[in-house]
């Protein structure tokens, strides 16, 4: 097994394993299979595909254990196959026939969109091959880039010992880790079109690296502005070392956030893939899928800076009457801040108004703050301890009530999105004196349906690292 081979698991495309690889082919020698819909089916997820009695459905993937994949009207998705009934090759070639006659006369009887179905359209192929060539080219200088980065610049820095062991671990942060795991997906990718360009799936390619990618990223997002932090609070310094390696500062800060500038690419090329696949392309669905996760993964991860752009900012400007800064840092790394409504909106009244807050997790303690009317300052009203404290959710609501042990209400916080509900969620369950109440436990769930564990990705970490 090679250095790489260990990074990620091969994961299926969804949370069910519907879209694992198919154990039946759809295809056969590439003649399209197209089924009849017997019963109409309504989709209770994003990825299942509602159709009416009577549809005709490209088919995309027959799995074995009674779900199916497939296109109608440019959506793709799964559905059950005893909904439906394979049209047979005799029938739809002499349906062909009858409707392309008919429809000359001005007779035909059927649908527009089933005879669009059993059209061949081999202009899509060209434009395909086209994007992926795009793609392709777009990828290996991504990934050559990076990694020049990392060899020319990060590892001389370690070498050379400009900087402390410590300083190097906030600059580069996994950027190492993100090199192996892209060079390992451009790999596969690239191998795929090389065997068979017109039924290569990238789209499940990229979806089954999709979990590692997004913990992969996360920790880098997260270090990132603290490296930038580092670079500008010794801006001198870092300008002399850029000098001695023909760079400047301002390419240095440049190549530290070219993965995440990267990663907004994907979505827009995934959907230019899924507009130039053919409906019955066994691709198409998880194409059609990866272009929402990668969009997804490129929101949550600036999302995620921002956050800790803020949280760095907080900590640093010593802004906060009431708490000095040396106090805040003995209270550790910020989890997670964000600013939401406090007070039990059932018992408004004018002496009770709910109350814009900012909230400071640390692992030890919940702050409360403030924020002054000039926005740049913030008082300190309240210091909750997490020891002890039980978190609970209101149900049917985007409200968390931080209670301790006697029941009483120590905090309530209103909480504008459930977006952002989950992320509060997941922040308290990262104090180990905390006690998560099972109301929230609905609540808590990964961003994507595909997830990896903490423990699997620091297991993979420490392999790689041991193998490099």
């Amino acid at each position: 097994m090679s250095n790489t081979e260990a990074v990620h698991e091969e994961l299926p495309s969804s949370s069910d394993g519907r879209s694992a690889e198919p154990k039946q082919s759809s295809h056969n020698g590439n003649v399209p299979v197209y089924a009849r819909a017997k019963h109409s089916f309504e989709g209770r997820n994003n990825d299942e595909l509602s159709f009416r009695k009577g549809d005709v459905i490209t088919v995309t993937q027959q799995l074995e254990g009674g779900w199916w994949e497939g296109t109608l009207q440019s959506n793709t998705g799964w559905f059950p196959s005893d909904y439906v009934v394979v049209i047979p090759p005799s029938e739809r070639f002499l349906r062909a026939r009858v409707g392309a006659a008919a429809l000359a006369n001005g007779q035909s009887t059927i649908p527009v969109h089933e005879m669009a179905s059993f059209a061949t359209d081999y202009s899509r192929q060209t434009y395909r091959q086209q994007i992926m060539k795009g793609f392709l080219e777009s990828e290996l200088e991504y990934v050559q880039g990076i990694a020049s980065f990392y060899n020319d610049v990060m590892l001389k820095i370690k070498t050379s010992k400009l900087i402390s062991e410590e300083d190097f671990q906030v600059l580069a942060g996994n950027l190492q880790l993100l090199v192996v795991h892209q060079r390992e997906v451009f790999d596969k990718v690239h191998d795929a079109v090389e065997k068979d360009a017109n039924n290569a799936k990238i789209g499940g390619i990229l979806l089954r690296a999709a979990p590692l990618l997004r913990q992969l990223l996360r920790f880098y997002c997260e270090n990132h502005p603290k490296a930038v932090d580092l670079i500008l609070r010794n801006r001198s310094e870092y300008e002399r070392i850029a000098n001695e390696l023909g760079w400047t500062i301002k390419d240095f800060i440049s190549g530290l956030s070219r993965p995440f500038r990267h990663l907004e690419t994907y979505a827009s090329t995934l959907n230019e893939l899924e507009r130039s696949i053919n409906e019955a392309h066994p691709d198409r669905g998880d194409t059609q899928r990866a272009a929402s996760v990668f969009r997804d993964i490129s929101n949550y991860c600036a999302t995620l800076r921002k956050q800790k752009e803020m949280q760095l900012e907080l900590k640093s400007s010593g802004l906060v009457e009431g708490l000095s800064s040396d106090e805040m840092a003995q209270l550790g790394e910020i989890i997670y801040m964000g600013t939401v409504s406090v007070g039990d909106d059932e018992e408004l009244s004018d002496e009770h108004l709910l109350s814009d807050r900012c909230i400071v997790l640390f692992s030890s303690t919940v702050v409360v703050l403030e924020i002054t009317p000039n926005m740049n300052a913030y008082v300190l009203k309240q210091r909750i301890p997490t020891e002890g404290i039980t978190v609970k959710k209101l149900e049917g609501k985007a409200t968390i009530y931080l209670c301790s042990v006697d029941g009483t209400k120590q905090l309530i916080m209103n909480i504008t999105s459930n977006e952002e509900l989950q992320r509060w969620l997941e922040s308290f369950a990262m104090c180990p004196k905390l006690v998560i109440d099972d109301s929230c436990c609905s609540a808590i769930s990964p961003v994507q349906p595909q997830k990896i564990e903490m423990g699997s990705v620091r297991s993979v970490v420490s392999a790689i690292i041991f193998c490099i």
